[in-house]
């Protein structure tokens, strides 16, 4: 659901210092503002608003933020407000013609939400009483009906975690899951006619007649044996894939983490550290090192180091760290080496002792073992490995490898902090990784089924998977994919205005 608008003002107060009227730089926009909207606030359709009071700093940016109304309260405008804050950015006050920081400004921020919509009602064919029959059963048996109505339920998983005070957000989320719940029946009755619309009364007999055929019923007495060995193939799938893209990455990028003649100069010319045997009373966790790793270094499996120069301050924490030395150079391991810093405290003896205000260096390390990739097995070429790479493929493999090439590329290419052109070779490095591989991955999912499935039984299943049932079933059929997609998103909008008339019975959803 998109965002209809964005109103953000600045007002000035009576106490100076003032920034009145405030000229901004930067404000954000109604996609900004789709990605803080409250979770269970869009999923009930209520609007709301926020008020935001900042301090401007030197830069023009807004600091120490609070929000001192929103409305209606509890379902996490104030917070999503405040998360907005550092979109903004105002041209800051002069004095003698030099910026200087200073003054307080308030923005009021409202969150709306579209006017209903959609798309035009797809025509509903006549449909004999026996042929929806027919299109029933092949709904449950193949478990469309199933997966769609948990789906249903399972997108309010994103919610949990939502800016919403917790008793509104359980309270929130009871009554959308209990309208979604109670909203099955009608998914499956959706499903049931979309089929019985798209296939005729032959080929939903196909259907239901290859669910209850002896194949399907050895597919699913099988099915953990399959599991487990497309879990298998999909590991090793994984390891190979990093490992030459690992390979790719280091043939355009610098993937050596040996101190080098440069990094032991800066180490020289740092200012030097007073605190030459710190001790410590906290270090950064197991997690918390976890966290900070530079994501393409540890996905390919890389080690690397920084050297910090921090100052103590008087709590013992560390402050003003600069990055002296890292290698290997450009993958973020000096980023990494200011995260992790955050989590160090010195020790409290060495605070009595005076140290606070003190330099000292940090070291950070960060070591993965890379371990060898491990080596595949190749399926021997025949025609039930042949007639099994061709049921893999009808099942959609081929695609969910791209999207999970994509995903990679997309994740790899958007590391904060790391340069540009890194995060694009290793972006471009993942994804040819997964691609080169895929025959491979196919091979091994097909070998699985062929080691299962007679010859006669894959012959007989792919021969279902080319008809247009099995199309249907595979999610290949873009007539049959829009018009359940239409009357979901129909059964949706309805199960969430139940859930909304039944939340805002015992709370206020309008904003004052």
């Amino acid at each position: 659901m998109g965002l209809a608008a964005l109103a953000v003002a600045g007002a000035a107060r009576a106490d100076p210092p003032r920034v009145s009227p405030p000229e901004w730089l930067v404000r954000p926009d109604g996609e900004d503002l789709a990605d803080s909207y409250p979770g269970l606030a869009r999923a009930l359709s209520i609007e709301g608003r926020a008020t935001i009071s900042c301090a401007v700093d030197v830069k023009g940016r807004l600091q120490d933020c609070v929000s001192p109304t929103a409305s209606p309260q509890g379902l996490g405008f104030d917070k999503a407000a405040l998360e907005m804050s550092r979109l903004f950015a105002m041209r800051p006050r002069t004095v003698d013609g030099e910026p200087v920081a200073g003054g307080t400004v308030r923005i009021p921020i409202r969150f709306t939400l579209p006017p209903p919509g959609g798309a035009s009602a797809i025509p509903e064919p006549f449909v004999t009483p026996a042929a929806l029959d027919a299109a029933r059963r092949a709904a449950r048996l193949s478990g469309i009906a199933g997966r769609l109505a948990r789906g249903l339920a399972g997108d309010l998983d994103r919610i949990e975690a939502d800016s919403a005070d917790p008793m509104v957000r359980a309270q929130g989320l009871a009554a959308l899951t209990e309208a979604r719940r109670q909203a099955s029946p009608q998914v499956a009755e959706v499903v049931a006619r979309s089929i019985a619309a798209q296939l005729s009364p032959a080929e939903v007999h196909q259907w239901v007649s290859h669910m209850n055929g002896p194949a399907q019923r050895k597919l699913d007495a099988r099915g953990p044996e399959l599991t487990r060995a497309f879990a298998a193939a999909q590991a090793t799938h994984t390891q190979i894939v990093l490992a030459n893209a690992r390979d790719t990455f280091c043939g355009r990028q610098d993937c050596n983490g040996e101190t080098s003649l440069a990094d032991m100069r800066a180490l020289a010319e740092a200012p030097e550290a007073i605190i030459d045997k710190p001790r410590w009373s906290r270090a950064p966790s197991l997690a918390e090192a976890r966290a900070a790793y530079p994501l393409a270094a540890q996905a390919f499996r890389l080690s690397g180091w920084a050297m910090l120069q921090c100052r103590v301050t008087q709590g013992g924490g560390l402050e003003d760290c600069e990055v002296v030395a890292q290698g290997p150079r450009r993958l973020g391991f000096g980023a990494a080496g200011l995260k992790v810093a955050a989590s160090y405290r010195l020790d409290p003896d060495l605070l009595a002792q005076g140290a606070a205000g003190d330099r000292v260096n940090l070291p950070a390390v960060f070591s993965i073992e890379r371990g060898t990739p491990p080596t595949r097995v190749r399926p021997r070429p025949s025609r039930a490995l042949a007639l099994a790479r061709e049921i893999v493929r009808a099942q959609g493999i081929e695609a969910q490898a791209d999207h999970a090439a994509d995903l990679g590329q997309w994740l790899l290419s958007h590391q904060p902090g790391l340069d540009a052109a890194v995060a694009r070779d290793a972006g471009e490095a993942y994804r040819g990784a997964v691609i080169a591989d895929l025959p491979n991955l196919l091979n091994d999912h097909a070998a699985a089924y062929a080691a299962v499935f007679t010859e006669p039984e894959l012959a007989g299943m792919a021969a279902f998977l080319r008809s247009r049932a099995g199309h249907l079933a595979t999610g290949r059929d873009d007539a049959f994919n829009v018009r359940l997609a239409q009357a979901l998103g129909e059964i949706q909008v309805k199960a969430d205005a139940q859930a909304r008339t039944a939340f805002c019975a015992a709370h206020v959803c309008a904003a004052d």
